[in-house]
């Protein structure tokens, strides 16, 4: 696997784990900040100066990876430059920096894909975390994009499906 490093907006940079460990290409990018958005990582960077944050999932149909966008996304916010990372970058760390544009941004679910699709072509989220962007769609709008007003353990995931309740 190449060590991948897409650069999406000013501060936020999308890859893989391959590119995680690679510190002196992150400190060459100025980056100050790592997402790590998978299983079984560790922390890498207690050595170096790096804030970061571990949400342990697994790229899964029945993960609820949509309870965690308030921490990633609150983690993610501010002027430094950060390190959104997954295993291959292609599903659970886009996820999480497409919700992060659809929050801060403003963009619609669909803007945010292609938005971070140009900048990284190989990005390809799970049908269910498309999903929970789509109900993360629909609480940002109905609570005026403030996340302190969206419970996010209202939301139901199994394998099939996700809903609100």
């Amino acid at each position: 696997m190449l060590k991948e490093i897409n650069q999406i907006t000013e501060t936020i940079f999308l890859g893989n784990v391959e590119a995680a460990f690679d510190i002196k290409k992150l400190k060459e990018l100025g980056i100050r900040k790592v997402l790590t958005v998978m299983s079984a990582f560790g922390n890498h960077y207690s050595e170096h100066d790096f804030k970061h944050k571990t949400i342990e999932v697994d790229d899964a149909y029945d993960t609820n990876l949509i309870r965690h966008f308030k921490e990633c996304l609150l983690f993610m916010d501010g002027y430094d430059r950060i390190f959104v990372h997954c295993a291959a970058g292609m599903s659970r760390s886009p996820t999480i920096v497409i919700a992060y544009l659809m929050w801060k941004k403003k963009l619609p679910l669909n803007d945010a894909i292609n938005f971070v699709k140009n900048k990284r072509p190989a990005i390809s989220p799970n049908l269910n975390f498309i999903k929970q962007l789509e109900i993360f769609q629909d609480l940002l709008k109905k609570k005026n994009y403030d996340l302190n007003r969206i419970n996010f353990n209202k939301v139901k995931i199994n394998k099939n499906d996700c809903e609100i309740i």
